[in-house]
Order: C-alpha cells, then structure tokens, then sequence
C-alpha cells in the first residue's frame, strides 16, 4: 500500500519512481508506451501534495487566541519635529525633517528629554512591564519642545498633552491616547547686515503691503529687523530688491551698491554629480574651479547641521577637515548669493568669514554668524571677482547649498 505521509513525499523525486530502491533498474514502461510524461507526472504529485491533510503540530503561523496576558515589550512613542518650509502649518512636500531639537516629557515618573534624530523624531521608550523605559506608568503626560531663538512653531503645539494607558496584548502593553502630533518649525524671517556707509544712521525699507521698515545700527553698524515674506526695497538701491522667502536673510555690503547682475545665472544644488555618500567636488563643476570643498548626501554624516542645511534636493558642500575652502575662475564672475549654515549644534554660532578677490587684491568681506538648525541667505552680489575664499573662525566644518553664480 502506497504511503502518502510527509516522510515519503519528502523523499528526492528519484526514490518515488523506483530508482534507488536497490533493484538498479527503472521502473517498466506503463500501457501506451514510453515513460509517464514530466508534466503529468508533476501535475500528479501535485495532486498528492493537496489530498494530503494539514497537521495540527505543522501550523507554524497558529493566531493569537488569548490577548489578556502581557506581552512585556516595548516601542517609541514619537515627537516628529519638521521644517516647516513654505510656513503652512502642515508637513507636506518640500518640508525636511529636522534634527537635534529637544523635546521634554512630563507626566507620572521622572521627567525626561529626548532629541529629535536625523529622521525628525524624538524618541521616547515606553513599556507597561519594563522598568528601564521613559514611559511606564498611565497618566498624563505632557511633551514640550524648545523652541530656537529666532524660531516659530507654525503648527500651534509646542507644548501638547496625551493619555497613556494600560493595554495588555500590544507591543509595549502601554498606549497613547492620542499619540503625539507632529510639530513644525520655522525660522523668523529677519534681515540682518552691516550698514554699507558708517555715517548711515537708519535706512527704510518698504515691502509688501506697503509695508515699512526702519533699520536701526548698533555701535558697530549692524542691523537685524523682522519682515514679512517678499520683496523689499529702499533708496540706496532704487529698482533692486531683496527677496526674502523662507530663511533670514544676510545684506552684504556690496548689495548695497553693486550693479544688478548681468547674464544668466546659475544655480549651484549639489545634488547633480552623484546619487549618494561623499564626494570632493572637482574643478570645472559648474563652470569653476573648486578648493576643499566636498559635497555629501544629507544623511552620510550625524551632525545635525549636514540635514537641516540642506535647501534642495538631498545633497550640500561643506570645507573638508574644517580647513579653509575656496571657489575660482580664471575670467571674472559674480557671486550672487547662497545658504550657508553650520555642520553641528556644537559649532553652534561659528563665524564664516568670506573674502573674495580680483585678481590678487581682496574686493570684498562678510562676516556670518552660523547656525546648524538652519542656513542664513547671504545676498551677496560680489561683482566681478575671480576667487572666492570660506574660512571658519575655529575650524569647524560650515555648509553650503544654492549658490548662485553669474559666470562669463
């Protein structure tokens, strides 16, 4: 009697047929002639596999039948923090998640902090069984961003509450009612620079809506006032206009009485040489010669300041080692602006200083205050220059990404 149990269908396909039994020989011709055909005979076997019946002790995939007992596991619990690009209150396309911003949790225990990852999220552990997580206990908690100076929360939470409650059978057998809502960050749009004349003591700028301001310098001619989104103008530069859009904005000196650009300008991304990891930009990438620099995909490094400077796309340049950096031609072009930031929270507030030359005489300089939560537009509008110098006061690493360029 032929067996059908799984020791014999799991025998090699020779076995089944009569070979290897002992006899040497193959199995004799069946009616009709020639061998059982492979495809029937496949289709056979088959057959025997489906009439064979599932066996309790062969169901590795049994359901969960009893979901009162404890799992005792954990899970995070997340504060997702963005930058909050084009300001709407919501995270929609073209927003970055943004990294190294804290968030504080108060509730039943101790309180605790966590900061937000390279992904935007500031994770917490909870668990109803584990005493090592940050959250263990039901009750309410309370979670709390701090916010930047100079920064926004544009989704109205930056401090929100949430239930915890005991739920044997999930993960962390802990839940959130609700879970925490994202929460969105954006920079107060400023603009900030030096007065171009020392004997200047306010300038008045209109902008859109008719609206004004009044630029006030300190003891060393600089100014920092707030604005509105779009373009504003003044009498020092009639039919020029600075366009502010979604980071402040730096006034070089030379704006002030630079010529408008002549030509078509180019945008420098970054994010056109290679796909992924880091790479020294080679000369002739844009039509320049490049010193230092590297560009590297926003999450090859940890430092927070490689994510959040990133203005387009998922590449950006920083000066290798920290050690100065510079951009040259051989014929004359004009550097019309770019975002530059800082590489890490720990170089927070770094000084970039930027000097650029014609020929071998200096023309101009800037001074940037960095930060590494977001990039500062510097509207530059250097005229005519042939090299371009980026250097850092204490030799740490600044960023840089959509520089705009006018060449020959």
């Amino acid at each position: 009697m032929a067996r059908t149990d799984a020791t014999v269908l799991a025998k090699p396909a020779h076995a089944v047929n009569g070979a290897g039994r002992g006899e040497g020989k193959p199995s004799p011709p069946r009616e009709g002639g020639g061998k059982f055909p492979p495809l029937a005979f496949g289709l056979a076997a088959l057959a025997v596999l489906a009439a064979v019946p599932a066996l309790a002790e062969d169901d590795y995939y049994p359901p969960r039948t009893d979901w009162s007992s404890y799992w005792e596991g954990n899970l995070n619990i997340s504060v997702f923090v963005f930058r909050d690009i084009n300001r709407n209150g919501l995270y929609d396309l073209g927003d970055q998640p943004m990294s190294g911003i804290i968030v504080d949790a108060e509730g039943m225990g101790r309180p605790i902090w966590a900061v937000s990852n390279g992904a935007g999220f500031a994770n917490f552990t909870m668990s109803g069984t584990q005493s090592d997580a940050a959250i263990m206990f039901e009750g309410t908690y309370e979670f709390t961003v701090r916010v930047p100076s100079h920064w926004l929360v544009t989704t109205g939470n930056a401090v929100q509450t949430t239930e915890f409650k005991s739920r044997p059978g999930s993960p962390a057998d802990l839940i959130a009612d609700p879970a925490p809502h994202l929460v969105g960050l954006a920079p107060e749009l400023r603009l900030l620079g030096t007065f171009p004349d020392p004997s200047t003591t306010d300038i008045v700028l209109a902008g859109p809506d008719r609206a004004t301001r009044r630029l006030h310098a300190d003891s060393a001619h600089r100014f920092a006032v707030a604005v509105e989104q779009g373009a504003w103008h003044n009498k020092l530069a009639p039919g020029r206009d600075l366009d502010v859009n979604t980071t402040p904005v730096q006034v070089a000196q030379a704006w002030w009485s630079s010529p408008d650009p002549v030509g078509a300008s180019e945008k420098i991304t970054f994010d056109d040489l290679q796909s992924e990891g880091v790479l020294k930009i080679p000369s002739g990438y844009g039509g320049l010669g490049w010193d230092n620099f590297v560009m590297t995909h926003r999450k090859f490094y940890d430092p927070e300041g490689y994510r959040n400077g990133v203005m387009s796309g998922e590449f950006l340049a920083y000066n290798g080692s920290g050690h100065p950096a510079a951009i040259s031609s051989s014929k004359p072009f004009n550097f019309v602006g770019g975002y530059f930031g800082a590489s890490s929270l720990e170089a927070e507030g770094e000084t970039l200083l930027i000097t650029a030359f014609k020929g071998d005489q200096p023309a101009y300089h800037e001074e940037m205050t960095l930060s590494a939560l977001g990039p500062t537009y510097l509207a530059a509008d250097f005229d005519g220059i042939t090299r371009l110098e980026f250097r850092t006061a204490h030799y740490w690493q600044f960023t840089a990404d959509d520089l705009t360029v006018v060449l020959p």
